[in-house]
């Protein structure tokens, strides 16, 4: 890995530490977001796949494990 995505890498992850849990598991699941993310755009550039539409996918089914978990609360209280 290059040392330019080394530090993109490095500042996404500790963004990542500011966002708000949301949820039990919420910044984990963002965090394999992420990473999947990341393998899509290394595969894109050597591929030239679809990859708006698998990153789309991804994002969601973060959103689905936020509303889930989310709602399952919500309907405890």
């Amino acid at each position: 890995m290059a040392y330019n995505d080394k530090k993109i890498l490095q500042v996404l992850l500790g963004e990542l530490g500011d966002v708000p849990e949301r949820c039990e598991g919420y910044r984990e699941e963002l965090g394999h977001l992420l990473g999947d993310v990341l393998n899509l755009e290394r595969g894109h550039s050597i591929a030239r796949t679809n990859v708006v539409k698998q990153i789309a996918d991804q994002v969601n089914t973060v959103g689905m494990f936020l509303h889930k978990n989310r709602s399952g609360v919500e309907s405890d209280q």
